[in-house]
């Protein structure tokens, strides 16, 4: 679908998507990775967009390839995977935060298509959960 029908369609839809019940990991530290499958999944327009964005990393675990797929969402719908190996090693802590939580991310550099994303490091996330209210 091309993104100004993503935009329309938004736009008509007036609702706002709402992030307040997700478990915000914006301010851990993190390591900024790509993000993988975008060029499948992203139309050039949207990666041409500069500046900070707001993702969403939701586990999948009836994902028949991977089942401890993290997909990394932009304004409700996937635009891509965490690397299975930072997978396997986020999944079971994502899944003690309830399945999902905000991130930060950016678009893609002059030089580059791929989108990026700003996952917790490890330990901050272990951290977090420890903190966290239990789900």
């Amino acid at each position: 679908m091309p993104i100004w029908w993503e935009r329309v369609r938004h736009l008509l839809s007036m609702s706002e998507l709402d992030h307040s019940a997700l478990p915000d990991l914006r301010e851990l530290a993190s390591t900024r990775v790509r993000v993988k499958g975008t060029p499948y999944r992203v139309h050039d327009p949207e990666r041409r967009l500069a500046g900070d964005r707001l993702y969403v990393l939701r586990r999948e675990p009836a994902n028949r390839r991977d089942p401890s797929a993290i997909a990394v969402y932009a304004q409700g719908r996937s635009i891509g995977y965490v690397s299975t190996v930072r997978a396997e090693r986020m999944a079971p802590l994502l899944d003690q935060l309830g399945g999902a939580a905000l991130v930060n991310g950016v678009g893609a550099d002059t030089d580059s298509i791929r989108l990026w994303v700003d996952l917790p490091e490890e330990d901050a996330l272990r951290g977090f959960v420890r903190s966290y209210p239990s789900v």
